[in-house]
């Protein structure tokens, strides 16, 4: 019970991106594992590419 509630607090490493719809141009901070998804889940983003900052 301790370590789930530890964890809401824990910080996750964040990565400056360029998302990319097809229409708009984003830059957010996102974790590895919402990379991760947006580049996995093709049916929940249709189109999306993610590109790390520091991979441009």
């Amino acid at each position: 019970m301790f370590e789930k509630i530890k964890n809401l607090f824990k910080k996750n490493e964040t990565f400056p991106c360029i998302i990319w719809d097809g229409k708009i141009m984003k830059y957010l901070d996102l974790t590895q594992k919402q990379i991760d998804e947006m580049n996995s889940n093709s049916e929940k983003y249709p189109g999306w590419s993610v590109t790390k900052k520091e991979d441009c």
